[in-house]
């Protein structure tokens, strides 16, 4: 195999990944007419068409869904041959580009210094999203996400669960009283974080039994990262709802406490979102095993 067919060929895997030639374009820093060149190319090394261009949205030809299939464990087998016959290298090398939350790379972040010297030559390209779309638009290898997940076409991997916490620092809640009920935050501060990517977290939903609440707090500060609400919050600020999973050695040292704690909020699962293929590489599991044993 020519490294211009294998070229070729990781071009055509993120073009069906991508779902477009204009994002496959972006994603591979390419210009569309190099990538249409390539792909042309690869069609009259194979002898059949792969797409179906007469089409207004981007469609493999059955010939094409059976070869991308192929190509993807080809070059997956390739990787991880490569990384099997390095020697004196312990662990994954290479490059992973992953996406995170902002609440779990809090918690990732504290931890990472292990992953990192358990993969020595591993190099690492982390961006803040909660968007799985983030996968095919940004060429990311995994996104680790926090609530469901609507792409059927990706697959999402469990990792556990965050729950959202309302807390403030011990000095606000002695100057502004402790809340005993949900219409008591009526009388406080509010304190939230809005991603690009999401939807302003302006309305706190709890839950008591069969009772529940929808508050909409006073907002007094809103901040476009998770890790400086939190901040805020133990400046004295005002109340924050971030997930547990963000503040948990906060809670334990004093810097924050939590309120309303009989009142909880529904659970939303942390999943390591990848693309839909047979294999995932090594590089990108070991990754997600860290990740659930810090969640």
């Amino acid at each position: 195999m020519s490294i211009d067919k294998l070229r070729a060929i990781r071009y055509f895997v993120r073009t069906v990944d991508a779902g477009s030639f204009a994002a496959a374009a972006r994603s591979l820093e390419v210009s569309p007419s190099a990538l249409s060149k390539a792909l042309t190319g690869l069609e009259e090394l194979v002898g059949f068409t792969l797409f179906a261009r007469s089409t207004r949205r981007l469609a493999l030809t059955e010939d094409g869904r059976m070869y991308s299939e192929c190509c993807r464990d080809v070059l997956l087998q390739l990787e991880e041959a490569e990384i099997g016959g390095s020697r004196n290298l312990s662990g994954t090398r290479g490059k992973l580009r992953f996406g995170v939350h902002p609440a779990v790379r809090l918690a990732l972040l504290r931890e990472l210094k292990q992953f990192l010297g358990q993969n020595p030559s591993l190099q690492l390209e982390m961006i803040s999203t909660n968007a799985p779309g983030a996968l095919i638009e940004q060429g990311l290898d995994v996104v680790i996400c926090i609530g469901a997940l609507a792409d059927s076409s990706l697959v999402a991997l469990p990792l556990g669960s965050a729950q959202f916490v309302i807390c403030g620092s011990p000095h606000y809640l002695a100057a502004r009283g402790v809340p005993k009920h949900p219409d008591d935050l009526a009388a406080h501060d509010g304190i939230v974080y809005v991603m690009p990517d999401e939807s302003p977290a302006t309305r706190w939903q709890l839950v008591r039994g069969s009772d529940r609440r929808l508050i909409a707090p006073p907002v007094r500060l809103a901040v476009r990262d998770g890790a400086g609400a939190i901040d805020a919050a133990i400046h004295g600020c005002g109340l924050v709802r971030p997930f547990d999973i963000a503040i948990r050695p906060d809670l334990a040292t004093g810097r924050l406490r939590s309120v309303l704690d009989d009142w909880q909020s529904p659970p939303e699962p942390v999943q390591a979102v990848v693309a839909a293929s047979r294999r995932i590489p090594s590089k990108v599991r070991s990754f997600i095993e860290f990740v659930r044993s810090v969640i």
